[in-house]
């Protein structure tokens, strides 16, 4: 008899425990709603929606742009991709399968693309018809 009242009154004090956690929690409930209807009153489903529409006309218009970019002119209906892949079209590519012209540069040498003489090295001696101008300080 005396283990079921000790039961009876753990038990009560477990349901008054959860009794004051729904208070808390019906607390915190209610302030949230409040915060949200506040929230609310700022936004508007309207604008939400309007402003959808705008994104959307937007992408439409852009993907109009880009569909008129990548229009091709002059071209039969009859190519086919695969044939245009395997032409050769000026693709020629290094070992690394990297087509040509997006290699980068290969730096090249001015004088020699120019045929200029190299410039001279060492010990020039100065022609006889040339006067030396000496500096006498006075």
């Amino acid at each position: 008899m005396l283990y079921n009242q000790t039961f009876n009154v753990h038990q009560v004090a477990f349901s008054a425990e959860g009794i004051k956690d729904a208070q808390q929690t019906m607390s915190a409930l209610k302030y949230a709603n409040k915060e949200l209807k506040g929230m609310m009153k700022t936004v508007k489903i309207q604008d939400i929606e309007s402003m959808q529409d705008e994104m959307m006309d937007l992408m439409d218009t852009s993907t109009e742009i880009q569909e008129s970019l990548g229009r091709s002119y002059n071209v039969l209906d009859d190519i086919d991709e695969e044939e245009l892949m395997g032409a050769d079209m000026g693709m020629e590519t290094e070992s690394d399968g990297v087509p040509s012209y997006l290699q980068p540069e290969k730096e090249h040498d001015a004088e020699e693309e120019l045929n200029l003489p190299s410039a001279p090295s060492g010990h020039v001696a100065v022609p006889p018809n040339r006067a030396q101008v000496h500096l006498c300080k006075h």
